[in-house]
């Protein structure tokens, strides 16, 4: 049997990213404390997990399109610091990683993320192939979006429609499970012995960005599966509503 946890898009150096306690900032001390408060309580009645699933975008980078505006530190040496304290909350037996978007990892081929997993032990992929317990997964970062509610699941179906083209045709392995990040929901396709999930996030809601373009609600928390001899007989999902990132509303009188 093995406890599988799953954690992604944890955007270390961000404002509204995940911040272990040392690196707070006075102006969003609620929702950086609250955001570690819940994290930390993951942490620790998820421990030790026999293997720990990070599913790209460690950190924050540069924020070359918002000039650093939201960014408690630019240096990506530090966010890195950042993300290798977060990781290690769980003390997980083996880590596996993936890299997640260039404009957050690193634009001019720098990959940061690959001195994360060389610093915590972790194997890290552009895409991952992971037998666990005789299930196979697909994880990989990034997976379409959409603004519309009932379109959110189309890009999973779309994921799985290919995995079972590149299995008939030989070209890829037969896959159980696929995980996907990246656009902060959280949402689950299954269908007979496959199972397709995008993961939540660990950056709270708030920002330029998300307030001026994004439509659709976020999710934040993690996963965390338990397997056993080719069955997934434990599913936890732990989403939070982080209180102090919710928009307030103005009364006029």
């Amino acid at each position: 049997m093995k406890k599988v946890v799953i954690i992604s898009d944890l955007h270390c150096g961000s404002i509204y990213g995940l911040t272990p306690p040392k690196y707070f900032t006075d102006h969003h001390l609620n929702i950086q404390s609250e955001s570690w408060l819940a994290y930390n309580k993951i942490a620790r009645n998820w421990k030790k997990p026999d293997i720990l699933i990070c599913n790209g975008d460690m950190i924050e980078g540069t924020q070359s399109k918002q000039g650093g505006a939201e960014l408690i530190t630019p240096d990506r040496n530090v966010q890195c610091d950042m993300a290798i304290e977060c990781i290690n909350e769980f003390k997980a037996k083996q880590i596996f990683m993936t890299f997640g978007t260039a404009y957050h990892n690193g634009e001019n081929c720098e990959d940061f993320e690959y001195q994360i997993a060389k610093r915590v032990g972790a194997t890290i992929e552009g895409r991952l192939f992971l037998e666990i317990e005789g299930i196979t997964f697909d994880v990989r970062h990034k997976v379409g979006n959409s603004t519309i509610p009932h379109g959110r699941a189309t890009s999973l179906l779309k994921e799985l429609a290919w995995d079972l083209i590149k299995e008939a045709s030989g070209s890829g392995p037969k896959v159980d499970v696929i995980i996907r990040s990246h656009v902060h929901h959280n949402i689950w396709v299954e269908i007979p012995n496959k199972i397709a999930f995008i993961t939540p996030a660990l950056q709270a809601q708030g920002g330029r960005f998300g307030s001026r373009q994004c439509s659709g609600d976020i999710h934040w928390g993690a996963i965390r599966l338990t397997i056993k001899n080719g069955k997934i007989i434990g599913k936890d999902v732990d989403i939070c509503t982080i209180q102090g990132s919710k928009p307030k509303v103005i009364k006029v009188e």
